[in-house]
């Protein structure tokens, strides 16, 4: 559990760096290439798009992102003769992606337009069992097939929160967009189903009997698990997990259930850990480009994904390398590879997603500090005893648990939540009052509190403890903060 603990407690000040380095950079046309220097892109744009989220920012910055990719998608897509950079479908894939990590964006000027445009292209662009790297090739891509199953069931959560009948900008309504959308999903994952191995893992290509890919096999664990979460309109499940036939371009087929499915491709990653938990697997079924994969850092957050315990000792390789990957001078974590170590976007975007992944798991598990044969026992709350706000925005808190107090350095934002609870003195404070002297929404609040307890949590040593406690404040929701 140490090694994952170490980077947790740090996570949330540096991914508050990563963000702010990312806006600096951030290009004059509103995207971001794969290096600091480099010209925007809609993969690595999209891929900033969560580390922002991810530290809280919104705004004008996540506005002139989707800006870009709103122009840069429908551009990008055209054959190159027509000035285009060629009908790839990673574009729409990785774009879709970033159009929809700020939902409350989504009634942004072009982001339901261009959202509707790619399903349109994918309706008409689908081969045998998914997706092509390139328009032209008969030959399905793992890799892009996953990543397009994961923005469209991202897409319909979107439209199910949406609710039912809703006109969107453009013309479109949620009602109808949806009803195109599910034949895709669908046909997306009886592609992905079809070229499953009977171990549980995909190869690295399509229809070739080649080796097991551990970066193919953690894409399509975390589209096929995306698919089989969240729930409609009406509360019911998103998806039918019922079972379905799996495999066939490799053996017999079999039945399997969607979570069945997932859960077996994560104890396939576990199994193998040593093949990829300090590699960056090279991507050679990709067209005209070079293409890498972070595997250290994709396959275990699809591992945690499937239900591991990040304190998993199978992990603590890879953890200490995203933690050892980190780059306090250029605000960014490093990325391996025979060329040497350089700050990227991409390296970023998969820690953070990452860490991320194992903060969910852990407030799953109750914040729980067993050993994994433990995992199944929960552990009781402790409760902050006494906090003193330091500077730099850092905190010095106590539990009742330890004797000495501990350091915890918090984002600007999660710094200002601290404060405005320190500084009430009633004790108690209503989540709409909250809001209003943060400048969010309401229903921003209780994300930021679980992002602060889970901060708090790390600095302690992934001990369950939580500094501000949920209550009632004349009827309506609120918040104070533990030992006032």
């Amino acid at each position: 559990m140490k090694s994952v603990r170490v980077g947790l407690a740090a996570f949330e000040g540096r991914a508050g760096q990563a963000a702010r380095t990312l806006l600096q950079n951030q290009g004059y046309d509103g995207g971001w290439g794969l290096t600091l220097t480099s010209v925007s892109s809609i993969v690595n744009t999209s891929e900033v798009l969560p580390i922002l989220r991810a530290a809280g920012i919104a705004g004008e910055p996540v506005r002139r992102a989707l800006d870009f990719l709103t122009c840069a998608i429908v551009e990008h897509c055209r054959p190159r003769h027509k000035g285009g950079r060629g009908e790839h479908t990673r574009f729409i894939a990785f774009g879709l992606a970033g159009l929809l990590s700020h939902p409350r964006f989504f009634h942004h000027d072009g982001v339901a337009e261009v959202a509707a445009w790619c399903v349109g292209w994918l309706e008409n662009h689908h081969v045998d069992h998914g997706w092509p790297e390139v328009l032209g090739l008969d030959d399905t891509s793992l890799h892009q097939t996953a990543l397009t199953v994961h923005g469209l069931a991202q897409l319909r959560g979107a439209l199910h929160d949406l609710g039912p009948r809703l006109r969107l900008p453009g013309g479109v309504d949620t009602s109808s967009l949806l009803e195109r959308v599910e034949p895709l999903i669908e046909h997306g994952v009886g592609g992905l189903l079809y070229h499953r191995r009977a171990s549980g893992a995909w190869g690295w290509r399509t229809y070739v009997d080649t080796d097991p890919s551990p970066s193919k096999t953690a894409l399509c664990l975390l589209a096929l698990s995306a698919v089989c979460s969240g729930t409609g309109p009406d509360g019911a499940p998103a998806y039918r997990d019922d079972p379905r036939e799996t495999g066939g371009v490799h053996g017999a087929e079999q039945l399997k259930q969607l979570s069945e499915v997932v859960a077996d491709a994560g104890q396939w990653l576990l199994h193998n850990h040593h093949r990829w938990e300090t590699f960056v697997e090279d991507d050679k079924d990709v067209q005209g480009t070079a293409w890498e994969h972070m595997a250290y850092a994709l396959c275990s957050q699809a591992a945690v994904r499937a239900g591991a315990n990040p304190g998993d000792p199978r992990f603590a390789k890879a953890w200490k390398l995203m933690n050892d990957l980190w780059d306090p001078e250029a605000g960014l974590w490093n990325e391996p590879g025979a060329s040497g170590k350089r700050a990227t976007i991409r390296a970023a975007y998969y820690t953070v997603s990452a860490y991320e992944e194992a903060l969910r798991r852990l407030t799953r598990m109750g914040f729980d500090d067993s050993t994994p044969e433990e995992a199944s026992e929960a552990s009781a709350e402790v409760l902050v005893e006494s906090v003193v706000l330091g500077s730099g925005r850092m905190i010095l808190a106590k539990a009742r648990s330890c004797e000495a107090r501990v350091e915890c350095v918090l984002s600007e934002r999660l710094f200002d939540l601290v404060k405005v609870a320190y500084d009430a003195p009633e004790g108690w404070l209503s989540t709409e009052r909250i809001a209003g002297t943060l400048y969010v929404a309401p229903s921003s609040v209780p994300k930021y509190v679980q992002r602060l307890n889970q901060a708090v949590s790390a600095a302690f040593g992934g001990a369950p403890v939580r500094l501000l406690l949920a209550g009632t404040v004349d009827g309506a929701g609120g918040y104070r903060l533990a030992g006032r």
